[in-house]
Formats: structure tokens, C-alpha cells, sequence
């Protein structure tokens, strides 16, 4: 190969390595090619030490030419392995070409601050804005705009009122730390009431059950004693019953005795 030409691939040997690129050395020729870190792999690199080294061998395709003999050449549109030719067309190429070109036109423009309106306000005098938008005070008082606070003045007043945010919450921890102490002492205390009452309830229950067997037993003796009574009444009565008969038949005994033929 004497001259190289466009699409012509060729296996040629890495003579440097830099962070941007390869410099290869192209059989048959004197001149050197180049192989861009955008042109070694399909994948994004960064350094190209990384992926090639001095004295190694790879498949290289001629994409450009230059007039000054600055010889451009790629490794990812052709097969390392066997040194096919992964785009023969040259669509790749094209596609790629067309981005550059697209990313290099993109330019951010500047911002221009300007009046809105070409006019000057009757009130102020200053231009850009009407009459009966100005905010300038009847009075005629003119105030000037707060400087910008610096950095490090910034960075202070953040500090402080990271700091004040700090002790606010730190404030609120302790008030509801206070407040569950106090929810918890008048829980407490509502317990304890409710214990007492309900002792008391149960001691007074059990003192009207104590009061009620006391009467029940006391009414129950006085039926007994009534029972008593009222049996020894009656058990009097037929024993005079029983002595009142006892004397009748003793008279009629008696006159019977006296009086025989009556």
C-alpha cells in the first residue's frame, strides 16, 4: 500500500499511545495515522492508555484524508477479529460526522437586559416604563435597591438559621416531652382514683351484704322466737284445756257418787 485511500483497511502497528488518541504506523507508507479516542471502540473512552499500548497490532480503516497528509483512521467500524469491514457504506461515518457538526453549531447567546418601553416615566424620569406604572412614592423619596449579601454572609446567615431551626425543634422536643410526662402523671393519677373508688365501692358492697345478712339473721330469730312463743302458747293452752277437762269429769264423777238415782 503506497498511497492510502478512503475505506481501505489494513493491519497496522501502534507506534504511541496519548490520552486523545493513537498514532498508527501504516504499512507500505512513510506518514502515520491517527485513531481518535472517539474512534476506538463503540463505547465511550476516556484514556486511551487504558485500551491500547505501544507495539500492538490492530485493524484499521482510512475514514479521512487531509490536504496537509493528516491521515484519519478507525477501529470501531471494523471487525478486530477478522478485519471485516462493519460498514461499508460509510452510514456510520456520516451519522457520526452529522452530530459533530450539529454539536458544534449549538452556541448559548448572552442575555441582554434592555427597557421594555422607549419611554421615560413623568414621576421618576427614568425610562422604560409609563406613569402609571411607576412605584415612586408621592412624597418624591427614592430608595436604592439592598446590595447583594456575599457569600460568606450568605453562608453565615444559613448557618444561624440552621441553628435557630435546630434550637426550635429541639424546643418543641422538649414541650412534647413535657406534655407525654404530663398525660402520663394525670393517667396515673386517674388510675389510682379509680382504684380507691373502686374499693370503695367494693367495701360498700360488702358492708350492705354484711348489713343485710345481719338482718336477715336477726329477723330469722325472731320468727324463731315467735315460732317458740307461739307454740308454748298453744301447748299452755291445751294443757288448761286438758285440766279444765280433767275437773269436769271429776264433778260429774263426784255428783254421780252423791246423787246415784239421778
Amino acid at each position: 500500500m503506497v498511497n492510502c485511500e478512503l475505506n481501505q483497511i489494513f493491519l497496522g502497528e501502534i507506534s504511541s499511545v496519548q490520552n486523545y488518541g493513537a498514532f498508527i504506523r501504516i504499512p507500505g507508507c512513510s506518514s502515520q495515522g491517527l485513531i481518535h479516542k472517539s474512534q476506538v471502540s463503540a463505547a465511550h473512552v476516556d484514556n486511551v492508555a487504558e485500551v491500547l499500548q505501544k507495539g500492538e497490532r490492530v485493524w484499521c480503516k482510512v475514514i479521512s484524508v487531509a490536504d496537509d497528509g493528516k491521515i484519519g483512521l478507525s477501529m470501531k467500524y471494523v471487525n478486530q477479529g477478522n478485519g471485516t469491514d462493519l460498514d461499508p457504506n460509510g452510514i456510520e461515518l456520516h451519522r457520526d460526522s452529522q452530530k459533530k457538526k450539529a454539536a458544534g453549531k449549538y452556541e448559548r447567546k448572552a442575555i441582554h437586559l434592555e427597557a421594555v418601553l422607549n419611554t421615560t416615566c413623568a414621576k421618576c424620569g427614568t425610562p422604560g416604563h409609563l406613569s402609571k406604572d411607576c412605584f415612586m412614592s408621592p412624597d418624591g423619596k427614592k430608595y436604592e435597591l439592598i446590595p447583594e449579601i456575599e457569600e460568606g454572609a450568605a453562608v453565615q446567615s444559613q448557618t444561624e438559621t440552621s441553628e435557630k431551626e435546630k434550637k426550635h425543634k429541639h424546643k418543641k422536643a422538649k414541650k412534647k416531652q413535657k406534655a407525654k410526662k404530663h398525660k402520663q402523671d394525670v393517667d396515673d393519677i386517674d388510675s389510682d382514683e379509680k382504684e380507691v373508688v373502686k374499693r370503695k365501692k367494693k367495701k360498700h358492697s360488702k358492708d350492705q351484704k354484711k348489713k343485710k345478712k345481719k338482718k336477715h339473721d336477726s329477723s330469722s330469730s325472731d320468727e324463731s322466737s315467735s315460732e317458740s312463743s307461739s307454740s308454748h302458747d298453744i301447748k299452755a293452752h291445751k294443757r288448761k284445756r286438758s285440766e279444765s277437762l280433767e275437773k269436769r269429769t271429776k264433778k260429774c264423777k263426784h255428783s254421780k257418787s252423791k246423787y246415784p238415782d239421778r
